[in-house]
């Protein structure tokens, strides 16, 4: 039993010095860890030892010794003019005053840089960006010049004025009758929506005009330019194929008159189209844009998702929102 007690207490003996040898190696070990970090910091960094601290994830150079330029955002057709390493200052500032320091116009287009620059110097005080915009939109040309037939005629969203026209052939297949006139179906029935709002708040609206064919317009606009002259005439009517009631998207309410206006049942429509997919299109404040005299009667519609949009982001005129974000598109997050 004695000689069993005493084996035991030197196998105790020999684990207590084992296990105090492998905890000083676990000491070392660690001692040794510090020891090549703290040499690593002091050291492995530094130029020219192959340190990879400063040169990890930066782009390889291209083979002038220059960081290839990122690319423009999607859908963009041209490059990001404000932040051009390339650009000079004045123009770095001009851009940067036109868009408030955000996002690049992703609405330019280098291949009219000529004209934004032509059209800018010709209106003075005009800004890069209004430039830029009033030129994809082609307010740059004359009237009834240079004009371009609408792409799709069928879009909710197209744009006709006295630079975009649609096919004398064009009259929309989806017309439906509303009141004495007709209008495409999906405006129609939003139109039907807002006149039984305005009625349920007191304010009688109803369709004096809606759908006009190419031949109408062409009639219309005849008398008018005969009676008083087509300059006068160009102020109040839109030649054939430049009308919006072609597209069937577009209504005159009540009396076509400029005191409708300044009526409870103007104002409401003023106040309240946006809610249903309308704009008033022709106002005092976009007459410079559209070169239509105000027409407070006058509603197109676009669809309550361009219309939402317009109204939040504030635009005053269909011609600049068309730009920005339908013939182009702002980039994701922007």
């Amino acid at each position: 039993m004695r000689e069993y007690k005493d084996a035991s207490e030197r196998r105790k003996a020999r684990r207590k010095k084992k296990a105090a040898r492998k905890g000083n190696v676990a000491l070392l070990i660690i001692v040794l860890v510090v020891l090549a970090g703290a040499l690593y910091i002091m050291f492995g960094s530094a130029p020219g030892n192959g340190g990879g601290a400063e040169t990890q994830g930066t782009e390889e150079p291209d083979e002038a010794g220059v960081q290839e330029k990122p690319k423009p955002p999607a859908g963009s057709d041209g490059p990001d003019v404000a932040g051009d390493p390339g650009a000079d200052d004045e123009d770095q500032g001009e851009d940067i005053e036109g868009q408030g320091g955000a996002d690049p116009l992703w609405y330019y287009n280098i291949d009219r840089a000529e004209r934004y620059e032509a059209f800018a110097a010709r209106m003075p005080g005009l800004s890069h960006e209004d430039a830029v915009w009033m030129v994809e939109a082609d307010l740059d040309r004359e009237p009834y010049e240079n004009v371009n037939e609408v792409p799709d005629p069928n879009s909710l969203t197209l744009l006709v004025n006295k630079h975009f026209y649609l096919p004398e052939s064009f009259s929309p297949a989806d017309l439906v009758g509303i009141g004495n006139s007709m209008m495409r179906k999906e405006a129609a029935d939003a139109m039907l929506s807002m006149i039984d709002e305005a009625a349920a708040e007191g304010h009688k609206l109803w369709v004096q005009s809606g759908f006009r064919s190419f031949s109408t317009q062409v009639s219309l606009y005849s008398q008018y330019s005969a009676r008083d002259g087509s300059e006068v005439a160009d102020t109040y009517s839109a030649r054939a194929g430049h009308s919006e009631h072609q597209s069937g998207m577009a209504a005159d309410f009540n009396t076509i008159t400029d005191a409708f206006g300044d009526t409870p049942e103007g104002r409401w429509a003023s106040e309240n189209a946006w809610r249903y997919g309308f704009i008033e299109r022709y106002t005092a404040e976009n007459t410079d844009v559209t070169l239509y005299k105000r027409e407070p009667w006058h509603f197109r519609y676009i669809g309550r998702v361009a219309t939402i949009e317009m109204h939040s982001l504030g635009f005053s005129s269909y011609e600049e929102y068309w730009v920005k974000y339908v013939k182009y598109s702002p980039p994701q997050g922007g």
